[in-house]
């Protein structure tokens, strides 16, 4: 009789757990059945395995949506991007004074997108927009069978009858730095009253980095439109607020120092409104708002496709996006973007491959390319030495035509030239042909993302300026620090101005030029207050240029360059006939020329005849 009682009591319980599943699964299925009606999974041609998720109060909930290098934190609330996270770096932490801040782009809401749709007036709300800003969204999970992709499905249902608007993620699992965006309606239309809809998008831009006012100049707005027929890139001011009015817009860009938010556009936008805005102090550098209308047809629905770039400013990660945004990199304007790009950054990324410090790198790059210029270092060198060996000449030469015609003493001066086999305009070329490769470099180090936080011995991150000693108050144009490479690099160029201009300033004739003195040890005294808030990494480079430039003076003089068969040779080449080349000829057409001019202007002084 237990026995059977026992088995009385376990069928009843058996039962019971049964009602109860067969309860449970009835209303699984009905709330399956509510949401497969709408049909989502079926509209893609692929099978989906796919998971929901509904929050049954209206509080705001989170969903995360990640791969290797990216993770994006997304509001149940107006469905829009609340969290960027980028896993490969760091911000920097002024407590610590280095870069082991978790880097975050977008944080707290600092990103805001809504589309405002204007209803008819006939609803019971009296409001006469729908702002999804305010709607809350509900997610679902979707992974394709056979892709690494991650898709999330935003949907908020339309608060005044039929249909829903979606916002759909996707990304990629790889070490992919863009989202594609998708948006669309379903059954929208009929409750608007104007078919224009309103696409609205703000960012604040965090300050990322060291110095603020630094990253302020490298902040600002780019985007790239059609005209023409033709791609252009334009952007707004970094320095102060503006805004503009653009039509056929392919992308915008809100670009940092090292990092930007990109927000492509599959076909090109028309009547888009951008404003930039400027903040002197707090956790923003600037404030970025854009606004587009779009127009839809009666029962027509809305899809617009988008894509999102959250990451670094990689040269050659941009250009695999073949939209010209790897322009948005500031490495100057002109010949100067031609050096960075295909000159000092093929040699850095070459020289990186050794995995050695980036300080290490830095002065290996610029071995590289002193020898890369030595020929022209060696030509400035030796046209130095032998306008040293003429110039008792010269100076005979000035005390001869010293009340007489300039002109005369300037013919003169260029025949004696063409005597010695000197070229005069050929240290001019060189030192033009320097010029831009010296300014490129004030684009390329503050700019380039791989020396970002890297350190070397002393220096904290060879970006930003280092410093030895904190001032308790502001130098005009020098700051309220004390940078040591830029001492060291300014030391260096005063020991290379002193040994290439040695002699110089005892043969020069001070009535013409009383200051010449002065103004070859002006330069580094310049130099000093002009990078002592520039990247370390300039300081490195230069000074490293100047103590390789002080060493290949003493080896030039020592083993390549004797003056006694220099002064020879020139000997001997004024015995030579002369040989006209073309710079002579327009040299010689030019000293004709002004001498005629001047004859004619002062016809009657005795002392041209």
């Amino acid at each position: 009789m237990k026995d059977k009682k026992l088995d009385y009591q376990s069928t009843i319980g058996l039962l019971l757990i049964l009602f109860i599943l067969t309860i449970f699964t009835y209303f699984n299925v009905s709330e399956d059945k509510k949401y497969s009606s709408e049909k989502i999974i079926k509209r893609d041609p692929f099978f989906f395995k796919t998971s929901f998720y509904k929050t049954k109060k209206k509080i705001n909930n989170y969903f995360h949506l990640e791969n290797d290098v990216l993770k994006l934190k997304i509001s149940s609330l107006g469905g829009s991007i609340n969290e960027v996270f980028l896993k490969k770096y760091k911000a920097y932490d002024p407590i610590h004074l280095s870069h082991n801040k978790n880097l975050y782009l977008i944080k707290d809401s600092s990103f805001l997108y809504k589309m405002i749709f204007f209803k008819k007036e006939n609803f019971k709300n009296n409001n006469k927009i729908i702002d999804t800003s305010s709607l809350y969204f509900y997610p679902f999970f979707l992974k394709k069978e056979g892709s690494n992709n991650r898709i999330l499905i935003m949907r908020a249902k339309n608060p005044y009858g039929k249909g829903f608007i979606e916002y759909i993620y996707t990304i990629e699992k790889k070490n992919k730095y863009n989202i594609d965006f998708f948006i669309r309606t379903v059954g929208f239309s009929s409750y608007l009253i104007d078919k224009t809809i309103s696409i609205n998008l703000e960012q604040k831009i965090f300050s990322l980095e060291k110095d603020r006012n630094w990253e302020n100049t490298y902040t600002q707005v780019y985007y790239s439109y059609n005209k023409n027929y033709k791609s252009k890139i334009d952007y707004l001011s970094e320095k102060n607020s503006e805004e503009k009015n653009i039509n056929n817009l392919n992308w915008i860009a809100n670009k940092q120092q090292f990092f930007t938010s990109i927000f492509f556009s599959k076909n090109p936008l028309k009547n888009i409104f951008i404003r930039s805005e400027n903040f002197s102090s707090g956790n923003f550098l600037k404030k970025i708002q854009s606004r587009s209308f779009f127009k839809i047809k009666n029962n027509e629905n809305l899809n617009l496709s988008f894509q999102l770039y959250f990451g670094p400013l990689d040269f050659y990660l941009l250009k695999k996006y073949e939209k010209n945004i790897e322009n948005i990199i500031p490495f100057g304007w002109g010949f100067l973007k031609w050096i960075n790009k295909y000159f000092f950054l093929i040699i850095f990324q070459f020289l990186e491959k050794t995995d050695l410090n980036y300080g290490i790198i830095i002065i290996l790059m610029t071995i590289v390319v002193k020898l890369i210029l030595s020929p022209i270092t060696y030509k400035q060198y030796k046209l130095s030495a032998m306008m040293k060996l003429i110039r008792p000449e010269i100076d005979e030469l000035n005390n001869k035509f010293k009340n007489s015609d300039p002109l005369k003493k300037q013919r003169a001066t260029m025949e004696l030239y063409r005597k010695a086999g000197i070229n005069p305009m050929s240290g001019c070329i060189s030192t033009l042909f320097q010029i831009p490769i010296f300014y490129s470099l004030f684009k390329f180090f503050p700019t380039l993302i791989n020396l970002r936080g890297k350190s070397f011995f002393w220096v904290e991150d060879l970006t930003s300026y280092d410093s030895i000693f904190e001032l308790p108050f502001s130098i005009p144009f020098y700051g309220n620090h004390i940078s040591l490479l830029t001492l060291l690099y300014s030391l260096a160029l005063l020991i290379y101005t002193k040994l290439s201009s040695d002699g110089r300033n005892d043969y020069s004739n001070k009535n013409n030029i009383p200051d010449m003195h002065f103004m070859l040890y002006l330069m580094p005294i310049i130099m000093l207050f002009f990078i002592n808030s520039y990247a370390s990494g300039l300081s490195l480079y230069y000074f490293t240029s100047n103590v390789i430039n002080i060493g290949l003076i003493f080896f030039i003089k020592k083993f390549m360059l004797n003056e006694n068969k220099i002064h020879q040779k020139i000997q001997e080449n004024k015995k030579k006939p002369i040989k006209h080349n073309y710079w002579n000829r327009k040299i010689k057409e030019m000293i004709e020329k002004n001498r005629k001019e001047y004859f004619y202007k002062y016809k009657g002084n005795n002392n041209l005849n």
